[in-house]
């Protein structure tokens, strides 16, 4: 889907300072290892396992609507540490998509700034990044436990906004759900949407680029 002029201009006019990713669905396929990571959480509770098609049905969620939905009766701390167990087998399952590095290190040779938010664990997201190679393109990294309410809610871009010393106005999120997107107008922040719909659109991780103001004099 090509991006009306129009719609460019809703970015172009704008100086980018920052670009905020988030990692499952965007930057990693964990389609797979997270169906396997959440029925080996669910079968430690003696609870009801999901077929594929529910799972891909809710995937993204806040893990407070995993908690009222599927685990009822346990704690957010249970469901973590049993996440974290779980993901420490399936990881393998985890693939970077192609043009992942090549577009970080292209943003971060025109020193864009550039985060991560994922309504994922810190273990859980810096064991991906570690093994992809690919933490060192962010400046921060913002994951489940840093905030007290997870996308939808705006508090993750909003908090790495204030750590980068951007203004959200300024600042691009791209994100594959209907949560990041809603999260991304909360923040007032300019949404891409990836294969999705948003303020803007792009099908291909590279085309991000064609958002940004180029100005010789950034630093």
């Amino acid at each position: 889907m090509k991006l009306l002029k129009k719609e460019e201009d809703t970015v172009r006019k704008r100086e980018v300072e920052a670009i905020l990713f988030d990692l499952d669905g965007v930057l990693v396929d964990s389609l797979d290892a997270w169906f396997y990571v959440f029925n080996d959480t669910l079968k430690s509770f003696r609870l009801r396992t999901l077929s594929k098609e529910e799972f891909a049905k809710y995937f993204g969620a806040p893990i407070e609507s995993d908690m009222k939905r599927y685990f009822i009766g346990k704690t957010i701390k249970e469901v973590i540490t049993q996440h974290n167990k779980n993901f420490k087998r399936r990881k393998n399952l985890v693939k970077l998509f192609p043009d992942s590095t090549k577009t970080l290190q292209n943003l971060k040779n025109k020193k864009i700034k550039l985060g991560l938010l994922s309504n994922s664990t810190k273990f859980i997201v810096t064991t991906i990044l570690n093994h992809f190679k690919i933490k060192k393109y962010f400046k921060v990294i913002i994951t489940l436990e840093d905030v007290k309410r997870r996308k939808p809610a705006p508090d993750m871009i909003l908090k790495a906004c204030r750590m980068l010393k951007v203004t959200p106005k300024n600042t691009i999120l791209v994100g594959d759900t209907k949560n990041d997107m809603i999260a991304g107008r909360r923040a007032k922040c300019v949404t891409v949407g990836y294969k999705i719909n948003g303020d803007n659109r792009i099908d291909k991780l590279h085309s991000i680029t064609r958002f940004l103001n180029q100005n010789p004099n950034r630093t």
